[in-house]
């Protein structure tokens, strides 16, 4: 009998949004969950520390983490003010502050912050993640109750249906379980580790290393790509 455990996670929402390449005013998402997301939203719920690199690197060399899609939807982009205004002194220049509550200026002026933000409308994807049968139920029992919200990519991406989706044998019956969530059907899309560099089609960034606000780091990770 195996001791290896899958989780079957179900992603559900008005708008989701799996970072990737967000970088100075531009935040974009893929079309699937990234493993940085799945392995965040899993660190959430467990209550791991942002700074805790040791807990981090753990889950990752630990867990195996496929992303499926059953229902592409349509990608919206929102452009996104922080600001605006007038400073109450000089009445000329717009006030922006910093989570620290100090003015954010440029060239000695109060600017508000401007970022076009992408977002998934509509879709229905899930993660099934793998592991030894021992972490696989601890996460689990974290996921159903969860230390700190959970979210799908992004704080203002809120799950519109249940998360969990149970611990199951085999990836097959948790794909089933994930299919079931999604209103039936086939994924169209897999996306998984390539086991060798020569047989994956993409290389992402997105193993995470560090998820600490002020040094995130991400490391390379080859995937295969299955559609229908």
């Amino acid at each position: 009998m195996s001791d290896r455990l899958y989780l079957a996670l179900y992603f559900d929402a008005p708008l989701q949004s799996w970072g990737y390449a967000s970088k100075f005013d531009r935040r974009t998402t893929l079309a699937h969950p990234t493993r940085s997301g799945v392995i965040g939203l899993l660190c959430a719920a467990s209550g791991v520390d942002r700074t805790d690199t040791e807990k981090l690197q753990y889950l990752d060399e630990a867990l195996e983490i496929e992303a499926y899609t059953f229902k592409q939807g349509t990608r919206l982009i929102d452009y996104h003010t922080v600001g605006g205004g007038y400073d109450p002194e000089t009445q000329k220049a717009s006030v922006c502050k910093t989570g620290k509550g100090e003015v954010r200026k440029k060239n000695k002026v109060s600017l508000a912050v401007l970022t076009y933000r992408e977002y998934l409308e509509d879709t229905r994807c899930g993660a099934v993640v793998s592991g030894e049968a021992g972490l696989i139920r601890e996460l689990a029992g974290h996921v159903e109750n969860p230390v700190w919200g959970i979210w799908l990519g992004r704080k203002a991406c809120v799950p519109a249906a249940r998360v969990f989706e149970g611990v199951h044998a085999d990836c097959a019956s948790a794909v089933a379980a994930l299919s079931q969530a999604a209103g039936g059907g086939s994924p169209i899309r897999v996306v998984r580790t390539a086991e060798i560099f020569e047989e994956g089609t993409d290389t992402l960034m997105d193993r995470p290393r560090c998820f600490d606000t002020n040094a995130r780091q991400f490391a390379p990770r080859r995937i295969c790509v299955d559609t229908e």
